[in-house]
């Protein structure tokens, strides 16, 4: 029967698609078949080496592993014996002991918490009824120019024969003290987190 040119392209071109998914399908069933062999292959080389392995390579093996993790301890205890760690977060102050050198009384090292600093002021023992826990006080060294602020955080319970000696020679060198720890503020903190035990004036505001 005759039919028209455009009927004929649909239909060569229906029997080219046919043609390419046969292929298409011929081609994966190959793959699939392959690749079945393969993992058959596979798992009876691998059911193999697992049927010729003994009892005593077994444990050869994990007498192996054993060994090797005691290595790792031993080496882990070594490290952490060569190695000094600090109790606590801090600034390095000073270094009291090097490497290969006797520690000391003093230790290895000084360390502070910079971050917050202290100011210890001596205040004569007829004055330390004023001062009361709280109370306000500003801070001065010849060193710095800022004035610090701070409050007192802590009063001694102890009197003490005074650690600092007044510049003035008419000064009393035995006067009785107690010790009134001031903390300084942040901002004043900063200021001198870099001069620990640096010398300074205190004045406690007790009104």
């Amino acid at each position: 029967w005759a039919i028209s040119a455009s009927e004929r392209d649909t239909r060569a071109l229906t029997y080219t698609t046919a043609e390419r998914r046969r292929q298409e399908a011929k081609a994966e069933l190959a793959r699939i078949e392959t690749t079945s062999q393969q993992q058959i292959q596979q798992a009876e080389a691998t059911f193999d080496q697992i049927a010729e392995v003994r009892p005593v390579d077994v444990a050869a093996a994990a007498a192996e592993v054993q060994a090797a993790i005691a290595d790792v301890a031993e080496a882990q205890a070594n490290l952490d014996q060569a190695s000094v760690k600090s109790p606590l977060a801090g600034q390095i102050i000073k270094i009291h002991t090097r490497p290969g050198e006797i520690v000391g009384n003093e230790g290895i090292a000084t360390l502070g918490e910079t971050e917050q600093m202290m100011a210890i002021a001596e205040v004569y023992e007829s004055d330390i009824a004023q001062v009361q826990l709280g109370q306000p006080a500003t801070v001065t060294a010849t060193a710095i120019s800022e004035t610090l602020q701070g409050t007192v955080e802590r009063i001694g319970l102890q009197v003490e024969q005074q650690q600092v000696v007044d510049e003035n020679p008419a000064a009393n060198i035995d006067a009785r003290v107690v010790e009134v720890h001031i903390r300084l503020d942040p901002a004043s903190s900063q200021i001198v987190a870099g001069l620990t035990n640096l010398q300074v004036t205190a004045i406690i505001q007790t009104h």
